[in-house]
């Protein structure tokens, strides 16, 4: 299975992506948090190539959002890098790197509602290129959260020996954000 996880400029299907994580898990198998976040894939994306060749966009709101969060998450994905990809280059290695995890092409992709999928699949669509992950493999965390666990809000308690996620956790690190999802489906507790 995969957890999916992007950082945006909006919550509209065209907006900037600024980063992109996802990590490769199997439910089956005992893992730490440290060691889901080692194995993820994590690229950051070169949001001003996206405006001005791609037509992505920015919204004010969400300017100001990101002007809310702790230093840790901007760093992350909000504050341009040296080495920010663009887009087609960063979809094309999340491709590659699916693909290994995953050659028969099948397994789930979990993310936190639709809006990441929305997002990606129109990045994708405006690059020109086939979707890494096709419509039917998605599937929203929240609602397996709320089926196994019973807590009604898309979170839950993880009972982990080494994990506490007020510690452990940057709100808005993709990274963190997909590894503290996994951590919820496997080790989670009901309230």
């Amino acid at each position: 299975m995969f957890m999916f996880d992007i950082e945006t400029m909006g919550k509209e299907s065209t907006s900037v992506v600024l980063s992109i994580a996802c990590i490769h898990f199997n439910p089956d198998t005992d893992f730490t948090y440290k060691q889901l976040k080692d194995s993820a894939f994590f690229v950051k994306l070169n949001a001003k190539d996206q405006i001005q060749r791609l037509n992505r966009v920015v919204r004010k709101d969400s300017l100001q959002w990101w002007e809310k969060q702790c230093e840790n998450a901007k760093v992350q994905s909000l504050y341009p890098h040296g080495n920010d990809i663009r887009a087609d280059e960063a979809i094309e290695l999340l491709r590659k790197w699916a693909k290994v995890k995953d050659p028969t092409e099948k397994e789930w992709v979990f993310a936190r509602g639709n809006l990441d999928q929305l997002v990606i699949e129109s990045l994708t669509d405006r690059i020109g290129v086939e979707q890494v992950f096709l419509f039917p493999r998605w599937r929203d965390v929240r609602t397996a959260i709320d089926f196994l666990y019973g807590t009604g809000n898309g979170y839950c308690k993880v009972e982990k020996e080494g994990f506490d996620s007020y510690i452990d956790v940057t709100k808005h690190n993709p990274v963190d954000d997909c590894a503290f999802d996994i951590m919820m489906l496997k080790y989670g507790v009901g309230e």
